[in-house]
Order: structure tokens, then C-alpha cells, then sequence
């Protein structure tokens, strides 16, 4: 037997095989679609069901006039005073975080007063730090290798904290 629209049609009966074929595959796309349409919905209401973990890249912790302060900043603190072999208590990520807020205010403050660092000032300072850090790690290559950067970019990312670093010493050097 062979399913029509609504009626059984037996294959033997006075309907012609290419119609009999016709409406089976007619019969068989009607299903087709309604399995699909019903397996649309089980995956959408399964996909609703999952969770999304939520990933912070970063966060604002603090902000002193225009300046702010990521959580990565004092995290990144953190890090180089245990590198540093620097004993630390337990509110370490406090006190780091007040030292940061106090640079920031001091820079905000330096730059009211038009305190200016030079840029060959800046750039002996940078120069000074890398070599320290080669010093460190021996060699020029063992540092570029550790940091997965090149001694220029290192010596760009140092640019912004050098500078702050210099303009809160003066702003104190002033106050």
C-alpha cells in the first residue's frame, strides 16, 4: 500500500505507477519537512538551555581625573613585586592599588603644572630599564625569547610608565 493524501492506494489499483511514485515522494517530502522543522526546534530550545560563561577581558578599578586604572594594572603589580622577590602582606593588592591611585593623582597634578618630562629623558630612562631586564635574564636574545616580544617593543610598552613613573617623582620633587 502506498499513502496518498488521505487515502490508501493499493499498488495493483487502476492508478498509474508515475502517479503512485509522485505521491509517495510528495509524502515523503511532507514528512521530511515536518522532521526537520521538529529537529529545528529541539536544537534551538537545547541551545537556549547552555550556559554562556561570561569572560571579563579587563575591568576599570579606579579613576583619578582622566586617568583609570585597570584591575590587569594591579594584577601586573602583583606580579612583578613577587618576581621581584618582594615580601608581601596580605592586603598587597590594597596597598598596590592606593600606590597607584596616589601616582595617578600626581601625574594628573604634574600635568596641571605643565611638569614635562623630555623625551631624551624618557628615552635614557626606557634604555636604563631594558638593560636592567637584560642584566637580568642575561642576555639581549633570553630576554626577546621570555617576553615573546623584541627589545623595541618592550621598550614601547614601558613608554606610558616611564613617563607616569617620572612626572609623579617630580610632581613630589615640587610638592
Amino acid at each position: 500500500f502506498l499513502f496518498s493524501d488521505q487515502y490508501f492506494v493499493k499498488a495493483n489499483s487502476r492508478i498509474p505507477a508515475y502517479r503512485r511514485s509522485t505521491l509517495l515522494l510528495s509524502f515523503i517530502f511532507r514528512i521530511m519537512k515536518k522532521l526537520i522543522f521538529a529537529l529545528l526546534i529541539v536544537v534551538t530550545g537545547l541551545s537556549s538551555f547552555a550556559q554562556v560563561k561570561k569572560v571579563i577581558a579587563d575591568k576599570i578599578v579606579g579613576v583619578v581625573g582622566d586617568k583609570i586604572i585597570m584591575k590587569s594594572d594591579v594584577i601586573n603589580a602583583l606580579l612583578d613585586a613577587q618576581r621581584q622577590g618582594q615580601p608581601l602582606p596580605d592586603n598587597a593588592d590594597c596597598l598596590l592599588m592606593d600606590q597607584i591611585l596616589t601616582q595617578k593623582a600626581l601625574v594628573l597634578q604634574a600635568e596641571i603644572d605643565s611638569l614635562q618630562v623630555s623625551d631624551e629623558e624618557l628615552e635614557g630612562l626606557r634604555d636604563n630599564r631594558v638593560r636592567y631586564f637584560i642584566n637580568a635574564y642575561g642576555s639581549k636574545e633570553a630576554l626577546e625569547q621570555i617576553s615573546g616580544r623584541t627589545v623595541y617593543q618592550i621598550k614601547e610598552d614601558f613608554r606610558t610608565s616611564v613617563k607616569e613613573t617620572k612626572q609623579a617623582e617630580l610632581m613630589r620633587n615640587k610638592i
